[in-house]
């Protein structure tokens, strides 16, 4: 599919790009396209056009012209089918909602309006709702009680393990695990592709992962040096069903078994995951975030004698800040910022970027946590490893509908590690062996990554 983007607002062009990242889309001229999306104005009678509803002056002046009214009110539910079984939805923070249009007006669904053969025009700016959500996800707003943890000269792990789960199970609301509500950045995606397949009637390509339609990796925080000792059981298991995975070890926090790490690298992955766990690292001056990314990296490649090429930060945290060091230290992908969490650390709320799919910011391609972490699932929602398990299996046939990567976090410090969680774990390994995703590491992923 050839498409054109008309828009003189700064960054519409790469948010665009982004959002329609996961399809075999070519962007083009005017002229060539077969689509052309128009934001910050009206269309201007070219054919099979797609406009984006803003607050510029453009754009009202050209609903004028077509002598329609406009309101803005708070948004509605708008919700996107991706497939029979699996919808997405998302709440904008307005909607624009019109009246006086001459032309014939019919619904083709919720936020999606035609106005003759050749328009359609859309109810959500969706590239506004596309900043708000990578905003929040970027520049998070971190809780007084977060600061105040890691505000104090002694490591955070140093309070007790118990009054922290009671700290994060604290007003926690009851939430579906459904991904339904839990990916706004991907109904925008679908949102859009249902626009553009209905304007050009004609069903947009899908692009695969390694010529399959869903991607899947199992990676691994290890805490502490218990942990470390256990990720040998755990690699066992996972060899056994032909499982690959990748390992974030902190370089500073206890000490490091070469033998161990080198082992857990075999037919695997490691990764940076801080030099301390501290939770410091999203409040520092960005020269000292340098220092430790780059300490890590280091510390980790002597053990190795092979590039570091992946990080992901203690408590998950992330800000644009990291992202830029991360950059500048070399590293290839991060890999801290969920998909969804019911109760994040850093914000003491519901928190993520909303998508199943992993993205470039910069030169740092992004793979969301897909699924809620086992630290959320065991120790925030209270549920059993049995039934963490089976949630996890559930939602990767959602994941497999959306076309996205299940990045599944589990830790050899948690119960998943007890005789009973592995059991269950060893089900879910089996449920990724039968499953036809492509089974890889988060560094052979970024490879498809556009």
């Amino acid at each position: 599919m050839k498409v054109a983007v008309t828009s003189r607002v700064m960054g519409a062009h790469q948010s665009i790009r982004q959002l329609l990242s996961p399809w075999k889309v070519t962007f083009t001229s005017l002229d060539e396209a077969d689509v052309s999306i128009v934001y910050g104005e009206g269309s201007h009678a070219n054919p099979k056009t797609i406009v984006i509803p803003s607050d510029s002056l453009d754009f009202m002046e050209w609903l004028e012209h077509e002598r329609s009214s406009v309101k803005v009110n708070p948004g509605t539910e708008t919700v996107v089918s991706v497939t029979p079984q699996t919808t997405l939805s998302i709440i904008p923070q307005i909607q624009y909602y019109y009246d006086g249009l001459i032309e014939p007006i019919s619904s083709i669904a919720e936020g999606l309006i035609k106005l003759n053969a050749d328009t359609l025009l859309l109810t959500v700016d969706i590239l506004k709702e596309y900043g708000r959500i990578m905003g929040e996800a970027l520049n998070p707003k971190v809780s007084t009680l977060y600061r105040l943890l890691t505000g104090l000269p002694i490591h955070y792990t140093m309070a007790p393990k118990q009054m922290r789960n009671f700290l994060m199970r604290r007003n926690i609301h009851k939430t579906s695990l459904d991904l339904y509500d839990k990916l706004p950045l991907d109904a925008l995606r679908f949102f859009l592709v249902k626009a553009i397949e209905e304007i050009a009637d004609k069903e947009l390509e899908r692009k695969k992962w390694n010529g399959k339609r869903y991607a899947c990796t199992m990676t691994h925080d290890i805490d502490t040096r218990d942990g470390l000792k256990r990720a040998k059981v755990v690699k066992r298991l996972e060899e056994k069903y032909d499982v690959p995975s990748a390992w974030y070890i902190p370089t500073k926090h206890y000490k490091l078994d070469p033998e161990i790490i080198r082992g857990l690298a075999n037919y695997g992955e490691i990764g940076a995951h801080d030099t301390r766990q501290d939770g410091k690292l999203a409040r520092l001056p960005i020269q000292k975030v340098v220092k430790r990314l780059f300490e890590a990296k280091q510390a980790l490649e002597s053990i190795l004698d092979c590039p570091v090429m992946g990080f992901r930060a203690p408590l998950l945290q992330c800000n644009a800040k990291i992202i830029h060091s991360l950059e500048e230290t070399g590293y290839v992908y991060d890999t801290s910022i969920p998909a969804w969490e019911p109760k994040h650390p850093q914000t003491m709320k519901t928190h993520g970027i909303g998508t199943a799919t992993p993205m470039k910011m910069s030169k740092i391609v992004e793979i969301p946590i897909t699924l809620p972490q086992d630290d959320q699932m065991l120790h925030v929602l209270g549920i059993t490893p049995k039934r963490t398990v089976e949630a996890w299996i559930d939602l990767m046939g959602m994941v497999k509908d959306i076309g996205g990567v299940c990045n599944i976090l589990m830790h050899p410090d948690y119960e998943l590690v007890s005789p009973d969680g592995l059991n269950a774990y060893e089900e879910l390994l089996s449920a990724i062996a039968i499953s036809d995703a492509w089974v890889t590491t988060p560094k052979e992923l970024i490879t498809h990554v556009a």
